[in-house]
């Protein structure tokens, strides 16, 4: 199935995340990873899901994830509730990405899809050479009480995927 835009969120989605404390404030502190719950923590509420191939790559940290970074405000007037930066690394790798681009609000999650499941299970995965394998793909989607209202795959470069298309479709 490909999600798109005017589908319901499927149902039963959990992703693995380690929550920004103070205590793992370091980047070289691990934290304790945890399921982050879609159904139960977002179901009535309006989440941007920017998902990336991979954490400290050179699109992903130069143009894709600073910009969310830095507009910040701007989502969250727009009414976004929290925004989830997803990839097939493991939670520990996306705790340090996270904390690499100087997140420290709960408003920004850094989650791992383990093996790309949910994104190959709505279409918006990506493989690749044996060595690195199923990805996700570079997108983001909007959903809002549980319906996608937005989602855009870019091949390679960040357009539809980037923050600027997200808060023109907000």
């Amino acid at each position: 199935m490909t999600l798109t835009a005017g589908n319901k969120f499927p149902e039963g989605v959990k992703f693995l995340y380690i929550p920004y404390t103070p205590e793992v404030a370091d980047i070289k502190a691990c934290g304790i990873p945890i399921p982050l719950d879609f159904d139960k923590e977002f179901g009535d509420k309006t989440v941007v899901i920017v998902s990336i191939p991979g954490a400290f790559t050179p699109t992903c940290t130069a143009n894709h994830i600073p910009p969310y970074v830095e507009k910040f405000a701007t989502l969250k007037s727009k009414g976004v509730d929290a925004v989830i930066v997803l990839s097939a690394n493991d939670p520990f790798v996306q705790s340090a990405f996270g904390k690499a681009n100087g997140v420290t609000d709960e408003f920004f999650i850094f989650a791992s899809d383990p093996a790309a499941e949910f994104s190959k299970s709505v279409g918006l995965s990506l493989d690749l050479p044996a060595a690195f394998g199923t990805r996700t793909a570079r997108y983001a989607m909007i959903v809002s009480k549980g319906v996608v209202k937005y989602v855009e795959k870019d091949a390679s470069e960040v357009a539809g995927s980037g923050v600027d298309a997200v808060l023109a479709a907000l």
